[in-house]
Parts: structure tokens; sequence; C-alpha cells
């Protein structure tokens, strides 16, 4: 059960930002914490959870996939919950400070399938990779200063589309020791698309007919590339070009962090193949890179009709790789 208290006090800690306690609550005896960190120019609060442990611990950060699902729902009422995988379940083992981050207008509520047709009009404009990749930093910056966050090791997790945050993050902070993909892209997001259409077609023929609507679309995209009104799969074009500029190859070539990647063989939506040729590259450059393949599994990792727990092994596999 989870035991929730509304207050609002300030928190101003050394070298770092000032933010606001929201809320504090526990789960089966482990305490979290709510803050908010202030606005800051043009970038708007940011929210975070993280977990309250007894003794200074390493931070984890987990970075939610894709869409505007807040990390926890109805606290301060009977029907609370969290909507992150793995973040109660990495708290309980009392060894890790872990946090998640709201993503910036994101509703009260969680919202359905991962993308963005159901999300608010705000969030939608105000949604890019970089606005994204800001946010989180501003809430590690503050989080690694609490008092029971031990400095050293830091561990980023990054889901789906929260890998592509996680590289960019770590492209900018070489605070973060250990980065784990699970289940993202590889190289680029629009080379995930392309490697989908070589693997989807059954001929020459229809892979070139795929390859050239991929580009059309691509093409509409980067026409209107601020639009937060016009969408493909599901997700504004802004939010598309936004990715679409990035590579997590570049962006770890930028980092030292070791990377772990965790992806099913049988993806259809980050297909292992884009994560092969980015593990590839990085180990060229030198970078310590290990890959785990699933066999028979797709983006969720599992089997068809297993329950989200299923999953909490490959969880345990990352945090014995990080070894803090």
């Amino acid at each position: 059960m989870v035991k929730a208290s509304g207050v609002l006090t300030a928190l101003a800690l050394a070298g770092t930002v000032q933010a606001q306690e929201i809320t504090r609550f526990e789960a089966r005896g482990t305490g979290f914490i709510e803050y908010q960190v202030p606005p800051a120019g043009d970038a708007p609060p940011v929210e975070y959870y993280i977990s309250r442990t007894t003794a200074p611990a390493p931070l984890v950060l987990l970075i939610q996939g894709s869409g505007c699902t807040p990390g926890f729902s109805g606290l301060g009422t009977p029907r609370r919950s969290a909507n992150i995988f793995g973040f109660l379940d990495t708290a309980w083992t009392g060894k890790y400070a872990v946090m998640t981050v709201n993503k910036p207008y994101s509703p009260a509520t969680p919202q359905p399938d991962g993308t963005a047709t159901a999300c608010p009009e705000q969030f939608n404009q105000y949604f890019t990779l970089e606005n994204w990749t800001r946010d989180l930093a501003r809430a590690v910056q503050h989080a690694r200063n609490l008092p029971w966050v031990a400095q050293g090791p830091l561990l980023v997790i990054g889901v789906s589309e929260g890998a592509t945050a996680a590289a960019a993050l770590a492209a900018r902070d070489a605070a973060i020791t250990n980065l784990a993909m699970v289940s993202g892209s590889g190289a680029t997001q629009y080379y995930d698309f392309i490697v989908n259409a070589y693997r989807s077609g059954a001929n020459d023929s229809e892979v070139k007919q795929k390859l050239d609507e991929l580009d059309a679309t691509r093409q509409r995209i980067f026409a209107a590339p601020d639009s937060a009104t016009d969408f493909a799969w599901g997700h504004p074009y802004k939010r598309w070009s936004s990715f679409f500029r990035a590579s997590n190859t570049t962006s770890l070539l930028k980092s030292r962090s070791k990377v772990y990647v965790v992806s099913g063989m049988q993806d259809s939506s980050t297909p292992i193949l884009s994560a092969e040729a980015m593990a590839a590259d990085l180990r060229a450059a030198g970078h310590d890179v290990t890959v785990r393949r699933l066999p028979d599994v797709g983006h969720t990792l599992q089997p068809a009709g297993a329950s989200g727990d299923a999953l909490w092994p490959e969880y345990q596999r990352i945090l014995n790789w990080f070894q803090p």
C-alpha cells in the first residue's frame, strides 16, 4: 500500500538548483518523495519521484517510453498506482536511490498505448528530445545532491523511446557511468524504420515501395518540423523531427558510459539489427558494450500473454551488470 501526504516545502542544496517537496509517500515500508524543480528560463517546472534509502546509495534513473503517462497516478487516493515498470521493484531492493521523471505537461492519469494522440495539446507543443533531455538533466542535477544519494556510479535505464533520451543525456552528463537500453532504438530512430522495411518486404519491389513511402513521410515531417497538430505513426511531426535528427551512436560516442543493450530478436518496433549496428560502431571505437539478445520475443521482451512480472528478471540482470 502507498501512503501519501501533501506538503510543499522548499529544499535548497549547495551547488545545485532549488526544488520543492510536493509529497511524501510509502510503499511496503520504503519512503518516496516527489520533488518539483522550478521553472528556469523557458524551461517549465519538472516533477520527479525518488526513493529514500537509509544509507547513501547509488542513483538509478528510469526513463519511460513514448507517450505522456505520468510516473504515478492517484497519490492520496485509494486508486493510486505506479506507472513506470521496475521503479518500485528496484527501489524495494533497498540498494539504490531510484528516480523517475514526469514529462512536463503530462496529464494526471495514464494514457493508452504509448502514442501521443490522446496527450494534451500543451504536451505535444512542448515535447522534443532536446527539451526532454534538458528536463531530465535538471532533475538529475538536483537528485545527485540529495543527502542519501551516494556520489559515484550512476545508472540510467531507458526503455524504448527512453533509450534515445538516455543516450542523449549521457552525451551531456559525464557523471553517467552506466547506461542500459531496453528495447531501444539503435543507430537512429529513422534507421529503425529502414530496417523494418527491409525485414517486412516479401521482395525487392515491396521493400522499395515501403522505403519510398517512408521517405515521403519523412519529407512531409521536415516540411513542417514544428507542427504539433500533424501526426505520423501516433506522434506529432515536431516530436519526429526532433528524434530523427538524433543519433544514439553519435551521442554514446561522446560518452564514456558502459552500455548494456537488451532487445527482443522479433521486435518490430525497434528492430535488433539497428541496435546491433550501433553496438558494432561503439565497439569499434573502444567502448564497453554488452548486448543481450532474447529469442522469440518482441518489444515487450516477453512471450505473448506474459505478465509484467516476467520482465523483472531482465531488470535484475541490468542491476547485476551495474555492480556499483
